[in-house]
């Protein structure tokens, strides 16, 4: 079995499973740093962790911005973020909005899928 030296992460984490979006973050900075290309997307319910993980007092925001600093988030859903109201919120945050007409708004699955990423989805 050939192992994939790409990654895509998609965190839908809800806002009651911290561990979730956590660990997405820290594998995603883990597999990056160890020389694997990663791309970290926020998707359903997952669009409301960067508002919240952006904050100073959260206990991730230090590990939130390790990630964005490494370049690996590569956006939000554009139609979840809209479903959950967080489009401005999620920009504010240094996401950007991903989707197509393609996929309804949504962030291009199966295109990532078709450049060779193993999904991991939290």
């Amino acid at each position: 079995m050939s192992v994939s030296n790409k990654f895509v992460i998609i965190i839908q984490a809800n806002q009651q499973d911290l561990g979730k979006a956590v660990h997405g973050l820290l594998y995603g900075q883990e597999l990056h740093e160890e020389g694997f290309e990663v791309a970290v997307l926020f998707d359903g319910a997952g669009t409301e962790w960067p508002n919240e993980l952006s904050k100073a007092d959260h206990p991730f925001n230090g590990l939130y911005k390790q990630v964005l600093k490494s370049g690996i988030v590569k956006g939000g859903c554009q139609a979840c973020s809209g479903f959950f109201d967080v489009e401005d919120e999620i920009q504010e945050a240094g996401i950007s909005l991903v989707g197509n007409e393609l996929t309804g708004g949504h962030i291009p699955f199966a295109q990532y899928i078709k450049d060779g990423f193993f999904p991991i989805v939290l």
